[in-house]
């Protein structure tokens, strides 16, 4: 028996069409949150924060250790997203090549070369060498693993069957709006990159107890063949336990949207929120973070597609939101910001002018 929560005040909704949204130009989100939603600026804070630790010598301690992990693999999680943005997808495909390939060269070449390099080189090159060590390996390890992925993904498709596409919209059962149907996991983007900081700082910390404990070992096996074995022993292993984890919590979801209502269906529970009531709507339709999130009176929730396992024939994404549904949320006073690339949009209440529909 499913459970419905209304809206007050609603009324009739419409049916919506399924054109493609056009952004404003100016619809952009602060600075400020910008940068704080950004991995790339977050990889900037931890590795200035190990510098006074590589300054005095210290670098690998416990603390600037895990800084430098953190900060590396939030430059490698950066680069695989923004590979799996491009289009078309084949461009994306050819970057992400060329990343892992020169990540790895630079890898191997900061094991093998940075010796000497250390020796001759002036203080603040050697403090820069050292932190670009040590981020360097979780860096590469998750482009690595990304690339796997794809791979393993494009392994896995049979060339008889036609490529999988975005889920679509389609008309309401009940006959007014439109819906679309796609598999997710509810939790929060919060929740969801904690834990993933978490299990990046436990395995490296794993990693490099294992690497004192066995430090004949690794002398024994050399620098390339370890940082091989370190991938397959702990980063492997971890990511994948991690994504089947996750994908276990997946159920199978809808969002609709009429004229002054959304509903959201989270397997037998179904939550209808009025326009009126609705605070913020979040949108991205690709990349692992490929979700909607709704707040609002007494409903805060958050769908997250791009990590679930998807229908067969589908992709782990959104489609587009329908310039109808643009068009009534302006109306109804919500201002539209989207980040730089314009794959995320976020519609927060606004008390000032509605902005109409280019």
């Amino acid at each position: 028996m499913s459970r419905t929560r209304r809206g007050a005040g609603t009324r009739g909704v419409g049916t919506m069409t399924g054109s493609v949204v056009a952004v404003p130009a100016n619809a952009r989100a602060p600075l400020r949150r910008r940068l704080a939603g950004s991995p790339l600026a977050w990889a900037a804070v931890c590795l200035a924060l190990a510098v006074p630790w590589a300054v005095a010598g210290q670098a690998t301690e416990l603390i600037p250790y895990l800084l430098m992990l953190v900060g590396g693999w939030l430059c490698g999680f950066s680069f695989v997203n923004a590979t799996f943005r491009m289009t078309p997808v084949r461009r994306g495909v050819i970057v992400h090549v060329i990343g892992a390939l020169a990540s790895a060269a630079l890898v191997v070449g900061a094991v093998e070369f940075g010796g000497p390099l250390l020796a001759a080189a002036p203080e603040w090159a050697r403090i820069s060498l050292v932190i670009v060590q040590f981020a360097a390996i979780p860096a590469a390890g998750w482009i690595w693993l990304g690339l796997i992925g794809r791979i393993s993904a494009a392994v896995g498709t049979s060339k008889a069957k036609p490529a999988p596409t975005a889920p679509e919209w389609v008309r309401a059962e009940h006959g007014h709006g439109s819906e679309v149907g796609f598999a997710a996991v509810p939790i929060a983007m919060r929740t969801l990159t904690t834990a993933i900081v978490v299990i990046v700082v436990v395995m490296g910390s794993l990693a490099g107890l294992a690497l004192v404990a066995t430090g004949d070992l690794v002398y024994a096996l050399g620098p390339r063949l370890t940082i091989i074995v370190i991938g397959l022993v702990f980063a492997l292993p971890a990511y994948f336990a991690f994504l089947a984890v996750v994908r276990r919590r997946a159920v199978a979801c809808a969002v609709g949207f009429g004229n002054d209502r959304l509903w959201l269906r989270t397997g037998p529970t179904t939550t209808i929120v009025a326009f009126r009531d609705l605070e913020q709507l979040v949108w991205r339709s690709s990349s692992d973070a490929a979700r909607v999130e709704v707040r609002g009176s007494g409903v805060d929730v958050s769908l997250v597609t791009g990590i679930a396992e998807p229908a067969p024939g589908a992709t782990a994404e959104l489609p587009a939101l329908p310039r109808r549904v643009l068009g009534r949320l302006q109306d109804e006073g919500f201002a539209l910001e989207r980040s730089r690339r314009g794959e995320v949009l976020t519609f927060r209440r606004s008390h000032g002018r509605p902005q109409p529909v280019e």
